[in-house]
C-alpha cells in the first residue's frame, strides 16, 4: 500500500506545469513548497518500489538516498521534542506525524529556496531591461 505514495508525486508536477503555463510570479517559491510538501512520503514510496523487476532496484535506491536525507529529519525531530518515545515501534499514526512534520519542514525550507531564486531572477531581469535600454535618445 505505501508504494501508492509515489502517486504524490504528481502534484508538483501539476504545480510546475501551472505555474509555467499562467506564468506565475514565484513560481519558484510555489514549485519549493509543492516538492517540499512531498518529498518525504514519495521518497519512502520509492524505497517500497524495489520489488519490480530491473527499474524498480534503481528506483528504490533513489528513493534510499532521498530518504536518508528527508525521512529522518521528521523522526530526529518529533524525537527530541518528545512527541516520540524512543526505542518505540513507529505505529501508523507516528508514521504519518512524521511525514506532516516533514511535509511543513521541507515546504518551508525549499520554499524559501524557491524565493530567493525568484528574487535573484528578477534582479537581472531589472538589470537586463536597464542595460538594454539606450542612455541618449537620437537627436
Amino acid at each position: 500500500m505505501s508504494q501508492w505514495l509515489v502517486l504524490l508525486a504528481v502534484i508538483p508536477l501539476c504545480c510546475m506545469r501551472l505555474t509555467k503555463k499562467r506564468r506565475i510570479r514565484g513560481r519558484f517559491m510555489w514549485n519549493g513548497i509543492a516538492f517540499g510538501m512531498v518529498i518525504a512520503p514519495v521518497s519512502f514510496g520509492l524505497v517500497q518500489m524495489t520489488f519490480v523487476p530491473c527499474i524498480g532496484k534503481l528506483l528504490g535506491l533513489v528513493g534510499i538516498i532521498f530518504n536518508l536525507t528527508h525521512g529522518s529529519v521528521g523522526y530526529i525531530g518529533l524525537l527530541l521534542s518528545g512527541v516520540i518515545e524512543p526505542n518505540t515501534e513507529i505505529t501508523v499514526a507516528a508514521f504519518a506525524l512524521i511525514n506532516l512534520f516533514n511535509g511543513v519542514l521541507f515546504a518551508y525550507i525549499y520554499g524559501l529556496i524557491g524565493y530567493a531564486l525568484d528574487r535573484k531572477r528578477t534582479h537581472e531581469e531589472k538589470q537586463a531591461s536597464a542595460h538594454a535600454a539606450p542612455l541618449h535618445a537620437p537627436t
